[in-house]
């Protein structure tokens, strides 16, 4: 009598133990599939919100203070030209295009003088577009580029005033999603997770292209 309750109680224990085993073993598969759809999401979210932006520094050295007219050559990668800006001290100079030069004025002190050259691949009218007496135009050095990934404003909106369905088939995701853009004030985009949900987030930080403004974005899905 007492073997016979020995072994049943052995194997009550071993089918609770393959059960129990089952259970977590399910769970877990589920969380590593929906892990995998948010490492997917999110990155097919930043892919459509962020662009490639460069910076390059360029460096004059002037004789004397007043305005000058200088010109740098420089080979733009495509899709990126009209974009171009030429900042000093962040505040955007004229300037004009000849091809693959580039004229802008600016006031410059004796010594070295710094700009800052700018452009991403980004659609959009031609930026420097102005009119300049190039006669007297002096060279300028373009340093070495650096390209990082911003947020296209541009885009953000585009994404904002496209239909949530639509523009979740449009990346091909298939899980439910949620969209936070946080640049001091936080937009919202998809529905809210369902209460007692597991939700799964991804935050990455950026900056807005342009300004420059320190931007969150948080993809959810579950």
């Amino acid at each position: 009598m007492n073997v016979d309750w020995a072994i049943a109680v052995s194997v009550f224990l071993i089918f609770i133990g393959i059960g129990m085993a089952s259970y977590w073993g399910l769970f877990e598969t589920d969380s590593n599939a929906i892990g995998l759809s948010l490492d997917a999401a999110n990155e097919k979210v930043l892919g459509f919100l962020q662009v490639d932006s460069w910076t390059t520094p360029v460096r004059y050295d002037s004789p004397d203070s007043g305005t000058e007219v200088l010109y740098l050559d420089f080979t733009w990668p495509e899709g990126t030209k009209n974009s171009t800006r030429i900042l000093d001290s962040g505040l955007a100079l004229t300037c004009m295009f000849q091809g693959d030069r580039l004229y802008f004025q600016a006031y410059v002190e004796p010594g070295d003088n710094e700009f800052l050259l700018t452009f991403a691949n980004v659609s959009t009218p031609l930026g420097c577009g102005s009119v300049l007496e190039t006669a007297e135009a002096n060279l300028s050095l373009p340093l070495a580029s650096e390209r990082s990934r911003m947020v296209s404003q541009s885009r953000a909106d585009q994404m904002l005033g496209t239909e949530y369905n639509q523009f979740r088939q449009s990346l091909g995701i298939t899980r439910n999603l949620r969209i936070e853009i946080d640049s001091g004030t936080t937009t919202a985009y998809g529905p809210s997770p369902p209460q007692y949900t597991n939700t799964y987030v991804r935050e990455t930080h950026s900056q807005i292209l342009g300004t420059g403004q320190p931007i969150t974005i948080r993809v959810m899905v579950w």
